[in-house]
Formats: structure tokens, C-alpha cells, sequence
């Protein structure tokens, strides 16, 4: 029910006794009464009431241009306007009140029952356009996020062909250089670097549309510090970043890119809270246990093992009765610095987890998130070693790729492992090329993107021709293509750009092994 309502109206004892009913029927209504129509007009811009009951207004303007003025200001137009009548009322009047915009009708002397009845129903055909206009708004960011979707994919394919010979050249001119040479260490630190560029890449890819990684059993920890070096390139020297991050903690099954939105959406609002002044940004991640004898007053949490992920400023800190809001996307449009917290949230309830906030004025603001870590998980996360050994081969391999340098570094990195490589920089040129001598391939490794015939439309070109030969499909970005896909089509294995030495020569092998 609309509990703010603007009574217009000349009569002191219409005011009077409009004022009696509307508090009688809505017990904390305010009642805002005037009596000049050119005050009304000003109190309804000021105040935005959640309807506006229009009587007499002479003759300093009648009622019927109140209504229009009204209806024509883009501050006011929304309001639904109740236009009050003098009985009996000639049709005409009915008539020039729709004309001027007037959404329901009451005749003097105004009843209680109906008074009531056209409360609600403008109460009703309020809270409808709300809802239309909110849907409105998430047509329109889903419409924005899904251009920027499709840019961030576009974006993505490129970085990724650009950073593929990179992290290769990279790679293999480390093989050729002593173990303990400075320019070994040198290479060590660009290729670290192209591997957090592809992580960048794939975090973007993730806020751009919903679905990122697969939620695999891994270890945070090393998100939340490659996190933490990135988001301290990005803040001013004034703020000071601690960290006591426990190496200790167990695994969660977590997409990190979904992890690392979390702490950068969190740090960078306690960083606005800190914008002015500076102060210090903490972050703090342990594990914690609670046991069915626990009840936690200040956070729902059911026994069990958690994650304890809290970031903490010195901030400004946020009014009591605001803490409430802050996860509301729109709540903060106007009111603050504060924003993200949303998708946090929506991530962190995906996760089955939890978010508790712990706030004063001037004093700063904690943010802790709970989430719940696998029951019986191991507290080991095997990793694949580096020192592992680089499965080689002496097959004959058809390379096709579009891109030049991402051509010539792959066709290097095939020779290096002991196959022998026939390159196309054209997928009609390596058809032909196929059609020619069928039998000589042992494996096809294709790009998916490429002009006049994509890598999908090759492979299954190439299959007609010989049905059981391997394939590898390639891809900077793709999301239509998954590995569920490439099976159903009898392909071997779906690799993305870029990829490491190590990676594609596993995958080499597996596939020809598969055969």
C-alpha cells in the first residue's frame, strides 16, 4: 500500500477530512496537504509521492492543467494522480480529466469503502510499472552484457592467438638455454607473465557471461595472491594492502575466475571507502570449523568446514541501516561509492555459501565470506610437476592455421617433438592437400576460426574422405564449440589457445594412442 500521499485541494475541510480517511485506512500514511495548485506542482517534484489526489484549484489554475502540468514533467509523470469530483459531475469533466492524464476518479463527498478501493487500485498499477520498468532495465543490462559478451569473445580470440607464440618461442627457447643461466630465468618471468595474461583474459570472459571455468578441486590460495598483485598495480600508494592469507586451508571444488571476481569486487569497494583519505585494505583467508554444538548469532552457518575469506577497510564505514541494501544492485546508484556486492553475493550463493557484514561509521567495514569446503575432501591437490618428461613421436601431422606467426611456431614446436609437419596457412589448401594423399596423415590439428571454410566444415570434409583419421580442433574462443561436441563428431580433442608444450604433446599422444 502507498504510504506517501499529496492532497491538492482548496478546501481547508476537504483537506481536513481527506487527511481523517487516508489515516484511518493506511495507519502510517504521511499526508502531505496543500491547498495552492502552484505549490502542489512544487511539493510533488520535491517529495515524488506514491500518488497525488487532485481536487478543486481555482482560480489559480483548475484542476484539469494541474493534471496535465503534472503528467507532462518527467519528474512527476509517474505519479498515479486521483482526480477528485463534485458530484453530480457532468460527463465532459469525466472526459477532459482522461484527456489531462488522470489515472481513477472520486466524487465528494468521498466514502471511506471507495477512497479505499482507488487507494489499492493505483497501489496495484504502481507497483506493475515498477516491475516494468525494473524488468526493463535487466532487458537492458542483459542486452549490454551480451555485446560485451560478444566483444569480450572477439577480444579473447586475438589475445589468445597473440599470446600462443609467445608462451611457445617462450617455451622452447628455454630448452635450449642451461638451467641455471640468468637468461633461462629471464624467459621464466615472460612466460609467467603470458600465463597471467591468459588468466586475465579468461577472468573477462567469465564477467561477460555467465558459465566460466569448470569448478575443479583446487587449493584458493593462489588465486587470492595473483589476485592481490594485480588489484595492487591498480590501487594508489596511499592504500595499503596486508595479506595473512593460511597456506594451511583445504581445497575447494571452485572456477578461480569466479574466486578472483570475489576478492576484486570486494577489494575494489573497500578501496572506494578508503578513495579520500587512503588507510589499510586486509585480507584474510583460514579455515574454519563449526560443530553441531555451535550456533553462531551473528552468522547462519550449519556444521561443518568453511573457508573464512574476510576483507577488510578503514574506511568510512556504512550507517547501520544501510548494511541491509548493500547488495542490491540498485540500492547504491545514487547513495555511494559501493558497487559489485551484488555479484558476490550471487556467486557466493552458488557456492552454498555465506556473507556477513560487519560495519560502524568512521570505523570501516569487514566483509567475510563462508564457504562451505567439500565433506571428506582430500587436503592434498596433486599437481602436475614441471619436471615431468615431454612425450615425443615420429608421425606425419597436418598443421592448419590461418595465422601466420601461430603457424610457424606450431609447425617449430611439432618438429621439436620428432614429428614430421606439413603446414597450411589455408583450409582449402590443406583439403586439397589431404585429398591428394589421405594415407600419408597419422593426425590433423586444425584452427576452428578461420575465412572461407572454418575448421568444423574441414574436419568434416576431411572425415568423408577418411573417416578414421585423429583430429585435434584448436580454438582461440569458441563457446559453441565444447569437448561434448568435438566427441559426438568423432574428434579427439578440443585444445585452447594457447596452449603449453607439455599440454599439446600429452594430447598428441593421446589421440594417437586412442587410434
Amino acid at each position: 500500500m502507498i504510504k506517501n500521499i499529496l492532497v491538492i485541494d482548496e478546501k481547508t475541510d476537504d483537506l481536513n477530512n481527506i487527511e481523517t480517511l487516508l489515516k484511518d485506512i493506511i495507519s502510517d500514511c504521511r499526508v502531505i496537504s496543500v491547498r495552492s495548485p502552484l505549490e502542489g506542482l512544487e511539493r510533488a517534484k520535491a517529495e515524488s509521492p506514491g500518488a497525488i489526489l487532485l481536487g478543486i484549484c481555482a482560480p489559480e489554475m483548475e484542476r484539469h492543467s494541474v493534471c496535465n502540468r503534472l503528467k507532462s514533467d518527467e519528474n512527476t509523470r509517474g505519479i498515479p494522480v486521483i482526480m477528485m469530483m463534485e458530484a453530480p459531475s457532468d460527463p465532459d469533466s469525466y472526459v477532459k480529466g482522461l484527456d489531462a492524464g488522470a489515472d481513477a476518479f472520486l466524487n465528494k463527498p468521498i466514502t471511506r469503502a471507495e477512497l479505499k478501493a482507488q487507494i489499492r487500485m493505483v497501489s496495484r498499477v504502481d507497483a506493475l510499472e515498477k516491475e516494468k520498468t525494473q524488468l526493463k532495465k535487466q532487458l537492458q543490462r542483459a542486452q549490454k552484457m551480451e555485446a560485451i559478451g560478444t566483444l569480450a569473445g572477439g577480444i579473447a580470440h586475438e589475445f589468445n592467438n597473440i599470446l600462443f607464440p609467445i608462451i611457445g618461442y617462450t617455451e622452447m627457447s628455454m630448452y635450449d638455454i642451461p638451467e641455471n643461466s640468468k637468461t633461462r630465468k629471464n624467459l621464466a618471468a615472460v612466460l609467467k607473465a603470458a600465463d597471467r595474461a591468459k588468466d586475465l583474459i579468461q577472468q573477462i570472459l567469465s564477467f561477460s557471461r555467465k558459465g566460466g571455468q569448470e569448478k575443479n578441486l583446487l587449493k584458493i590460495q593462489y588465486v587470492l595472491k595473483e589476485t592481490l598483485k594485480l588489484l595492487r598495480a591498480s590501487l594508489p600508494a596511499t592504500i595499503e594492502i596486508r595479506q595473512a592469507i593460511d597456506n594451511a586451508c583445504g581445497p575447494l571444488a571452485a572456477d578461480p575466475s569466479e574466486i578472483q571476481q570475489i576478492l576484486t569486487n570486494l577489494c575494489t569497494n573497500a578501496y572506494q571507502a578508503m578513495e579520500e583519505k587512503g588507510g589499510v585494505l586486509e585480507v584474510t583467508l583460514s579455515e574454519l570449523i563449526i560443530d553441531s554444538s555451535e550456533v553462531s548469532s551473528d552468522v547462519d552457518l550449519t556444521s561443518g568446514a568453511y573457508l573464512q575469506l574476510a576483507v577488510k577497510d578503514t574506511g568510512h564505514g556504512i550507517e547501520t541501516d544501510r548494511i541491509q541494501h548493500i547488495f542490491d544492485p540498485n540500492y547504491y546508484q545514487n547513495k555511494d561509492q559501493r558497487t559489485g556486492l551484488g555479484t558476490v553475493c550471487e556467486i557466493v550463493q552458488g557456492y552454498n555459501g555465506v556473507i556477513d557484514v560487519d560495519s560502524e561509521p568512521g570505523r570501516g567495514t569487514t566483509v567475510s565470506v563462508y564457504l562451505p569446503l567439500p565433506r571428506g575432501a582430500s587436503q592434498t591437490v596433486s599437481n602436475a610437476s614441471t619436471e615431468d618428461s615431454i612425450p615425443m613421436g615420429n608421425e606425419t601431422i597436418l598443421l592448419v592455421d590461418d595465422e601466420e606467426d601461430v603457424l610457424g611456431m606450431m609447425h617449430l614446436m611439432m618438429e621439436r617433438l620428432g614429428y614430421g609437419v606439413f603446414s597450411k596457412n589455408s583450409s582449402i589448401e590443406a583439403l586439397e592437400e589431404f585429398r591428394r594423399e589421405p594415407e600419408k596423415f597419422d593426425l590433423i590439428i586444425t584452427d576452428q576460426t578461420m575465412p572461407k571454410m572454418t575448421g568444423m566444415e574441414l574436419i568434416e570434409k576431411l572425415m568423408r574422405i577418411r573417416p578414421d583419421i585423429p583430429i585435434i580442433l584448436c580454438t582461440g574462443f569458441n563457446e559453441k564449440i565444447t569437448e561434448d561436441t568435438t566427441q559426438r563428431l568423432g574428434i579427439g580433442a578440443l585444445i585452447s589457445k594457447p596452449v603449453r608444450v607439455k599440454e599439446i604433446a600429452r594430447t598428441i599422444r593421446e589421440v594417437l594412442n586412442q587410434k
